[in-house]
């Protein structure tokens, strides 16, 4: 998905640049002689910076954005070519931030889908959020524990460091795991008949576990994944304001060069064995990882 990559970090530039062709060409003035007039060599330089950092920094544009902005005004020269500049530059970048905005929706690989596992059961989520991109699959294997493997855009990234942890944050600041796991509650209603469930009086509590893990796959290499665990809980009982634990759920991420991350999400009912012979599903994270391209 390197492709997906390029064009997410060539698109806030392109939009960049064609904003400042329009102001060039209804403000020419005698001496303007390039279309980069209406924000100086230093507003250029800070936009190829940009696309470089979406590369390279944890986060990418979460830190990119605010650390070039920071650098820009340090010095009073870079002060005064701010003010020289400011309304051609805002306007640039604000065309800049809703075009790697809208890169969100470029489309990403399948999930990733082990063999063993067979032919998923859905191959879509409709409770998922539009936005950013993602496809899910999900199955439920005969001892009732629900696999789902979710690839997803990450809009605001192309690189590699930081970028699951970055990712997962944001997802839980933004509370979409609980979004995401109505499709699993409700196939764990299904399947198990001793509780009744119901996904909006669901809630998933983070347990402590580690950030990351280091799974050994069969050819003895090791891959690095960001980790989470969370508890299940249910308030529809009644006999804990808090809510009542009724499963668990164990969450893996890895990223891609260009923008993208896939991750398995292992949902399992309370009292199931696994939970304690294999707490963090790495048996099932082998397998998973084994099966990515």
């Amino acid at each position: 998905m390197v492709w997906q990559g390029l064009l997410q970090s060539l698109l806030p530039l392109l939009g960049g640049g064609l904003t400042l062709v329009v102001i060039h060409r209804r403000k020419e003035e005698p001496g303007d002689e390039t279309w980069q007039t209406p924000i100086g060599s230093q507003g250029i330089g800070m936009a190829l910076a940009f696309a470089i950092f979406l590369w390279i920094l944890p986060a990418g544009a979460l830190l990119a954005l605010p650390l070039l902005l920071l650098v820009s005004l340090l010095s009073p020269a870079a002060r005064d070519d701010w003010k020289t500049h400011r309304t051609p530059r805002m306007l640039a970048l604000s065309v800049a931030i809703l075009c790697l905005t809208a890169t969100g929706f470029l489309p990403v690989n399948d999930p990733v889908a082990p063999s063993e596992w067979g032919q998923p059961l859905f191959s879509e989520n409709p409770d998922a959020p539009l936005y950013p991109a993602s496809e899910q699959y999900t199955w439920v294997t005969t001892d009732v524990e629900i696999l789902q493997s979710i690839s997803m855009r990450l809009p605001h990234q192309t690189g590699l460091m930081g970028s699951e942890w970055t990712a997962l944050s944001l997802a839980s600041l933004l509370n979409m795991e609980t979004g995401r796991m109505h499709q699993a509650i409700q196939l764990l209603d299904e399947e198990v008949s001793i509780v009744r469930l119901d996904p909006e009086t669901v809630l998933l509590e983070p347990v402590p576990a580690p950030n990351e893990l280091d799974v050994r796959l069969l050819d003895e290499t090791t891959v690095t994944v960001e980790f989470r665990r969370y508890d299940i809980k249910s308030t529809a009982f009644g006999l804990d304001s808090s809510g009542t634990k009724v499963g668990e759920v164990a969450l893996s991420a890895v990223a891609s060069w260009g923008g993208q991350l896939d991750i398995l999400i292992l949902v399992r009912p309370i009292g199931h064995p696994d939970l304690e012979r294999d707490a963090f599903g790495e048996s099932l994270q082998r397998q998973w990882l084994e099966a990515r391209p």
